[in-house]
């Protein structure tokens, strides 16, 4: 499997951490690694990820995740594209008065739970999914301390 980060916008060198995104894509999925072809995380600005939400889901508002994931016809593995809003996640941290690498790396989680089968469409299933996505990004963390 094949892991790919593009930085689409302007961000400080000390949040560029290719390394370490690349290794949480890489433990959240765990055995189901084996699915996917390739997983690309895409850091965006609020514009870019506005654009993307309006046009492939209809949405007038700024989100810190979009997920899409395509199955390939010719090796029935999945191509994946996480676009993550840098910005948002950013402020969101900052809301919540949360650690941002771990509020980084716990919206990269989310998009990862997407592929794999949850959903968030009901305040319920919003709040059990970010409560998996917390918990990977805390065991994630504490792997690599």
């Amino acid at each position: 499997m094949e892991i790919n980060l593009f930085y689409r916008t302007t961000l400080p060198s000390y949040y560029r951490k290719t390394k370490l995104y690349k290794a949480a894509v890489s433990f959240s999925l765990g055995k189901q690694k084996n699915k996917f072809e390739v997983v690309n995380i895409v850091i965006v600005s609020p514009k870019e990820i506005l654009k993307i939400n309006k046009e492939f889901l209809g949405h007038n508002y700024v989100t810190d995740v979009i997920t899409f994931g395509n199955p390939s016809l010719i090796n029935n593995k999945i191509y994946a594209d996480i676009f993550v809003c840098f910005e948002q996640t950013k402020k969101q941290a900052e809301e919540l008065g949360k650690q941002f690498r771990k509020e980084f790396l716990t919206v990269i989680i989310h998009g990862i739970l997407h592929l794999i089968g949850y959903d968030d469409d009901t305040l319920k299933k919003r709040n059990e999914m970010n409560a998996v996505a917390e918990n990977i990004a805390a065991k994630f963390l504490k792997k690599i301390a």
